[in-house]
């Protein structure tokens, strides 16, 4: 994977983890601001959210980039090296 695709990677990795951290901020406030108006199941559904955007991260964390780029240049006829498109 060249550096440029690494960097990309990089960015969506940490635009989940802002999405997670937005997620469980919003789950704390709805469970600690509100009461009475059903606020636990509410709380509930958001942390359900942040939770799939948590294994999504994990999922791209543990890809092995490595291998995703010689497997793609392989059945793509370039296993030679340079770009494989």
């Amino acid at each position: 994977m060249d550096a440029n695709s690494q960097y990309e990677l990089y960015l969506i990795k940490r635009e989940l983890q802002n999405i997670i951290n937005e997620l469980d901020s919003i789950s704390q406030g709805i469970q600690n601001d509100f009461s009475g108006i059903g606020n636990e199941q509410c709380a509930a559904c958001v942390r359900n959210v942040a939770e799939k955007y948590r294994y999504v991260k994990r999922r791209l964390n543990n890809i092995d980039t490595s291998k995703v780029t010689a497997s793609f240049a392989a059945s793509h006829g370039n296993a030679g090296g340079g770009k494989a498109y």
